[in-house]
């Protein structure tokens, strides 16, 4: 199945990249397209999207609670015939692409009358909905669901394939007898029994980056990780001071986890939490955070080397 994923990253990036590994560990990564991962250098962007579009089985259109109302020059970026996530989701309505409706961090799904004439069948599209709380159980739902709309043309072959797949187990079991029965009065050579744990094991120990907050902040963070098999706990400092981490993940190559804090406005204090995500870039790491319940949600994307 190949997957096109369709986000704006100012209503939806730390999210959609949690979906984004969720999809790859399922599927694999050449099956999922999102534009920051999977194109190159040198690429004409738009060309790359719309042949994307163009091959996938199915599209998910993520839908924040800011994807409606985001505006650009004061201009409410849905308005304008140019704008990416309008030509992407349009394109793939006109070539009758399977779209589904995805919403996250309690979106709701739009009306039809507040959506552009180009993609108002979207708001007839049946949404689904992924919550923070029930978030494997959610992804699994939307996994049957794109199955069931991409339907038989995907595991479809042609007949010709089928019997070349049949040719080629035919020829590799003769080949296999062939082999074990010149060689059957030889004791084969033990092979040797490794369990190498994946590359994020050396996630282990503590990593430092210099951060540039959106509201013209820089802070030195300090992640100290522990790793168990697929789970990731330790502490991650935000503005400096140590908290614990909740919920790590590792999945592949790449890991996500959570921390949680309060923040005072007036004689309140409300709840915050800041998700992160995660991959290896040669002898670094990348990671994401995006804060939710601040009031600036804009994700931040920075470096961290290893060592105090």
């Amino acid at each position: 199945m190949r997957i096109f994923i369709s986000y704006r990253r100012e209503d939806s990036a730390g999210h959609t990249g949690r979906l984004f590994d969720s999809l790859r560990t399922r599927f694999g990564d050449d099956h999922v397209f999102m534009d920051l991962s999977n194109i190159d250098s040198g690429q004409d962007f738009n060309d790359t999207i719309q042949q994307a579009i163009r091959s996938a089985d199915v599209v998910l259109a993520i839908i924040g609670r800011e994807w409606l109302t985001c505006t650009r020059n004061g201009q409410r970026r849905l308005d304008d015939p140019n704008d990416l996530v309008r030509a992407e989701i349009s394109t793939a309505l006109e070539r009758q692409v399977p779209v589904i409706p995805v919403l996250i961090n309690g979106a709701v799904p739009p009306a039809e009358q507040t959506l552009p004439g180009s993609l108002s069948a979207l708001a007839r599209r049946d949404a689904h909905e992924i919550t923070d709380e029930r978030w494997t159980y959610d992804v699994d739902r939307l996994i049957a669901a794109m199955q069931k709309l991409a339907g038989p043309s995907v595991a479809r072959w042609p007949r010709w394939a089928s019997l070349a797949a049949l040719v080629a187990t035919l020829l590799a079991v003769g080949a296999g007898g062939y082999v074990y029965s010149r060689s059957r009065p030889q004791a084969p050579e033990a092979l040797p029994i490794t369990d190498a744990p994946p590359r994020t094991a050396q996630l282990a120990g503590t990593w430092t980056a210099a951060v540039d907050y959106p509201w013209g902040v820089q802070m030195t963070e300090r992640f100290v990780f522990t790793v168990d098999r697929t789970m990731l706990s330790g502490t991650a400092s935000f503005l400096g001071v140590p908290r614990g981490i909740v919920d790590g993940t590792i999945e592949g190559e790449r890991f996500r986890f959570q921390t949680r804090t309060t923040e005072l406005r007036g004689d309140q204090e409300l709840p915050i939490t800041h998700r992160y995500t995660g991959r290896f870039v040669r002898e670094a790491i990348e990671l994401t955070m995006q804060s939710e319940g601040r009031t600036t949600e804009v994700p931040v994307t920075f470096t961290a080397a290893r060592g105090q």
